[in-house]
This record gives structure tokens, sequence and C-alpha cells, in this order.
């Protein structure tokens, strides 16, 4: 995942420190004195040397944790393989770079990947571990999650853009998603994208309510099917033409 320190006033995001940050994986913002933090920043730095940087990328770091963990107690209680929503992330983070997504696009993107089923806290595990087929009121409950987790997000003040990729990511290009129906380019970009990247991993991944799991070539092969129907057609071939999924099974 990227790292993102806001430095406060233009004058302290010097040549030193800026290439400091860099080798350390992280990028400089400058910011006005007084301004909103920019998307993404881990930590706010004053007037700073070059020595102050390890303590910012620190609290950066630690933040970003956060997040890994939240993220794997989602996934823990759903039942998943250790690691399932950083897979995501992994694929957030190819699929960004090779859409050349700008800096605040990609944040968004990864930390849409890590929280994008957050809302399933909120769910019974009678509804969430049934391994029986769902009936209707509980496939309305399941469905529920996006839109909880998003409101859940946005109450603590999460960015606008992560809380639309929670929101909509089960929305379909075709109109015949959830949880509003909504259809093509009414639906957010990063969550058309995190549709294809959690489709696939979900594909390739084992699971409580089946036996098997789908491979690399099956999934492709889903999302070609699919392509123009529940996908976006032209992601769906930057997923497919960057080997997106290969790089990361």
């Amino acid at each position: 995942m990227l790292k993102r320190i806001a430095v406060v006033g233009e004058a302290n995001v010097d040549q030193k420190l800026a290439k400091a940050a860099d080798e350390a994986g992280a990028q400089l913002v400058s910011m006005k004195p007084g301004a909103a933090v920019p998307f993404g920043s881990g930590a706010v730095l004053g007037p700073v040397e070059s020595d102050s940087l390890p303590a910012a990328l620190a609290l950066a770091s630690a933040n970003e944790a956060l997040l890994r963990i939240i993220a794997e107690a989602v996934d823990s209680r759903e039942g998943l393989i250790h690691g399932s929503s950083a897979r995501l992330c992994e694929h957030a983070t190819r699929f960004a770079q090779a859409l050349e997504l700008s800096v605040d696009e990609q944040y968004a993107l990864e930390r849409g990947a890590l929280l994008h089923d957050v809302g399933k806290i909120l769910l019974s595990n009678e509804v969430l571990m049934k391994k029986a087929v769902l009936d209707y009121d509980d496939w309305l409950l399941l469905q529920s999650h996006t839109t909880q987790g998003a409101d859940l997000l946005a109450e603590q003040g999460v960015h606008a853009d992560v809380a639309d990729i929670v929101r909509y990511h089960h929305e379909c290009w075709n109109g015949e998603g959830y949880p509003e129906r909504l259809e093509k380019k009414a639906i957010p970009r990063l969550a058309l994208i995190m549709k294809i990247i959690d489709v696939y991993c979900s594909m390739t991944s084992p699971r409580h309510y089946r036996s098997t799991h789908a491979s690399h070539e099956d999934a492709i092969a889903h999302l070609r099917e699919e392509q123009g129907e529940r996908f976006n057609a032209k992601l769906v071939d930057v997923f497919i033409d960057k080997n997106i999924g290969q790089l990361f099974k």
C-alpha cells in the first residue's frame, strides 16, 4: 500500500526530505497551514528536518496496520483464509497501476479493498455462516452489508471514495446488482474496478459454502462471459491483458 505524509508549508517539502521519503516508499504532500489534511495522509508534519521523517513513517505504518487488522478480523469471522483481504489489496495496487489511476484513486482503491466487506461485522452468524441456500430474507440481510459498511465508514469520517467502493462494489454494469441497482456510468468507477477484483478473488479462493474453488483460467473465462453485462468491458480487458490475477495467484 502507498504511504502518504502531509507536510505543512510547501517550503518544507525540500529535495532531501522528498528523497528520504521516496526511499522509504512514501509520498510527501504539501498542505497549507489550517487546511484539511490531504486524503490518504497517514501522518502530518510541521516544519521538519529529514530526521523527523521516521516518526511520521511509523505513524503512517501504524494506521495501515490497523486497517489490515480490521480486514483480517472481518475475514476471520467469515471463515476466510488468512490474508484474503490483503490479497485483494495486492490486486488493487497492480490494477490501479495498470489503469494509471491517480495517487488519490489508488489510495482509495487499496483501502476499499481492505474494507470492502466491513459491513459484515454487523451481520449475524446465522446469516453470514449459513451453508444452506439462503432464503429471501437472509439474502436481503446479506446484501445489506454494503450499505451498513459504507454508513459505518461515513460515520467515522472515512473518505467518500472509500465508502462508495464499500457501498457499490456489488452493483452490476447492466443494473442487476445491489444495493441500488445502478447501471453503467452511474456506478462509481472505483467500485466497478473493485467488483472485478472481488469476483476474481472470491472465485479463486476457498469459501465455507462450497467444496471447491475455480482455477485462474475458469475465473478469467467467467469475466469474459459477463463482460459488458455484470462488468465494465474495458476494465475487464485491462485486468486480463495486464495479467493482474495471474501475477497474484
